[in-house]
């Protein structure tokens, strides 16, 4: 009978290992792979005044980003992750859009977005716009945003918190969020600057 149970065991971590790597290996895969075109074109305001047409993500990889600067933990957290990509990528960062998007066009106005930023990189370029484009553009990449409890001016928002990496022709390649190491980040933007 203990033998008979051991077998079972092993089976069954066999079984739950064999489903576990083919798990990460499909994670692996869709990470490495085009997830999709953004194709609706788009203008928007950066924080210097100036128009950002969508047509600017031809040509070159961009790392997208969708957030707002009263955030209090997770956009702070993920601008500093992409801070560091962009030190480390050194002279290579000015290769790349490094996109902010604001979810919150009522409080993030150009300077609000110019003094914002200016902590972190200055390859980041803060946009915002149209309340009605920039939720349609939050559609097109899947971003949910909702504004949370609060009075006046003082709430904050609830939104998915990932980072978009598109290569010179406007595709989605892969995405990461907080958690993902800055070499890591590093290695995916230089395999989509050499095409790969």
């Amino acid at each position: 009978m203990a033998a008979f149970q051991r077998r079972k065991y092993l089976i069954g971590s066999a079984a739950f290992l064999v489903f576990a790597g083919l798990g990460l290996w499909a994670l692996f895969l869709s990470q490495h792979r085009p997830i999709g075109l953004i194709d609706k074109p788009f203008k928007l305001t950066d924080a210097e005044g100036r128009i950002f047409d969508s047509r600017e993500l031809q040509g070159k990889p961009s790392l997208v980003y969708f957030g707002f600067t009263h955030c209090p933990d997770i956009c702070p957290t993920t601008l500093f992750l992409l801070a560091q990509v962009l030190k480390k990528l050194g002279p290579d960062a000015a290769r790349i859009n490094a996109l902010f998007i604001t979810v919150d066009p009522d409080r993030d106005t150009p300077e609000q977005l110019k003094a914002s930023l200016a902590a972190y990189d200055p390859h980041l370029r803060g946009l915002t716009g149209d309340p009605a484009q920039l939720a349609a553009l939050r559609v097109i990449y899947g971003i949910d945003a909702r504004i949370l409890a609060g009075t006046g001016r003082n709430y904050n928002i609830d939104h998915t918190n990932t980072v978009f990496v598109l290569d010179r022709g406007g595709r989605v390649r892969s995405s990461f969020d907080l958690h993902a190491s800055s070499d890591e980040v590093v290695a995916l933007l230089e395999a989509v600057m050499q095409g790969r």
